[in-house]
């Protein structure tokens, strides 16, 4: 059952990939280098007013590495129909399940390790703890995912549920005793306190899962419910079979939408601007790209990262929106209209020209809050404003007519 899970772990790997290209392509790459070099500018200098009045830090850094340490979840790859063509196997799930376990390690460490890593500044700033004293947090925090990870496969289990809700308790409380008596007492009982409660806990849900049967509609939910949330992050980025885009009313747009008169002139812009609201593919792109252009610009410090982040991020929405233009080439009635397609350019660039401008509107509004010269902040503005008009009246009409020619 190794060797099946192996086999199994290669095909689902080789599906990821197929979607990673997407998630991972120059614009997503090029905006994570910026948000990092912005977030690293803001953090180092943030380390530098820290200094040992600061008592709260231990409790802060304690909160996050709570929420390090509860990152991953057991990946079991259980399809639907190995309910009814794996059940005459079901004696020798186990060693199957453990080689899922061994393999739910891999994220959890990482990002533990990126985590403890990037918080433990704060605590040599403002503590006597030494970097030298990461190793053994991160042995702990490794230590404790790996128990939970048991409790998690003991949790796909017949006639389990009393006893993992009472580990699940008890783990957590063990995570918190065992992370306290590293940063105020010694680093090294934080790593004794973890092994304690790892071995205790690893070794009741061993006994338990020996004593049980696997309960074999949980453990497909609970692989779908993971699935799921994967497929749906990316689905933000390109189209994932099974995962439908959303479709909401949003009654409170209605006002807004009934601006548009009902003319031949508007057809397409009628049906785009409905589009745009009611489907959570564009809106919700919009939406998640202006929050995370403001914040960036929020936490900027400096004139031109904030003229790049600024710009970068007008271009990205801009730029985003354009296969909105695709959004009724499957409908033959829309091949029917004897309306101009010329029409179908001029109602996308002019929905963009909106939303651009609304999204400018909120990073000038932060740019002239934050950034204290106010007469760098005008100029800052203006760029933003040079963009959008570049964007509007330059570069996405030639991009419009070149898709429309396609």
């Amino acid at each position: 059952m190794t060797a099946f899970f192996t086999k199994r772990l290669g095909n689902h790997q080789k599906k990821m990939m197929r979607f990673l290209k997407y998630v991972m392509n120059d614009h997503f790459v090029l905006v994570c280098m910026i948000a990092l070099g912005g977030m690293g500018y803001y953090y180092s200098s943030y380390l530098k007013t820290l200094d040992t009045s600061v008592s709260y830090m231990r409790i802060l850094v304690l909160v996050i590495w709570l929420l390090a340490i509860s990152i991953g979840k057991l990946s079991t790859l259980i399809q639907e129909a190995d309910g009814v063509f794996l059940l005459p196997k079901e004696p020798e799930m186990l060693p199957y399940l453990k080689k899922g376990l061994q393999h739910s390690l891999i994220i959890p460490i990482v990002s533990e390790a990126i985590i403890i890593g990037v918080s433990f500044p704060l605590l040599v700033a403002t503590t006597q703890i030494e970097f030298s004293s990461y190793i053994w947090f991160l042995l702990s925090a490794v230590t404790l995912k790996y128990s939970h990870l048991w409790i998690q496969l003991e949790s796909l289990y017949l006639d389990t549920k009393k006893v993992v809700y009472w580990q699940d308790f008890i783990w957590f409380v063990g995570a918190i005793l065992s992370f306290s008596l590293g940063l105020y007492v010694s680093p090294y009982l934080s790593l004794i306190s973890a092994v304690i409660f790892g071995v205790v806990l690893v070794l009741v849900a061993k006994k338990n899962v020996q004593n049980s049967q696997l309960d074999w509609d949980k453990s497909i939910i609970s692989e779908q419910q993971r699935l799921k949330r994967i497929y749906s992050f990316f689905n933000l980025f390109t189209d994932v079979p099974g995962i439908a885009t959303q479709v909401k009313r949003r009654r409170y747009m209605d006002g807004v939408l009934n601006r548009i008169k009902k003319e031949t002139a508007n057809t397409y812009l009628y049906l785009y601007s409905r589009v745009l609201v009611r489907s959570s593919e564009y809106s919700g792109l919009i939406i998640r790209l202006t929050l995370v252009g403001l914040i960036l610009i929020w936490f900027s410090q400096s004139f031109w990262l904030m003229i790049i982040v600024g710009v970068l991020f007008i271009y990205l929405i801009g730029f985003q929106m354009l296969p909105m233009y695709h959004a009724f080439d499957y409908m033959l009635m829309t091949q029917l209209y004897p309306v101009d397609t010329s029409q179908k350019r001029q109602a996308v660039n002019s929905l963009i020209r909106w939303v651009l401008v609304s999204a400018v509107t909120l990073f000038s509004i932060a740019t002239l809050i934050v950034f204290p010269d106010k007469k760098a902040a005008a100029e800052i503005v203006i760029a933003y404003v040079v963009m959008t008009l570049f964007m509007t009246y330059i570069y996405l009409p030639n991009r419009l007519k070149k898709i429309e020619k396609k």
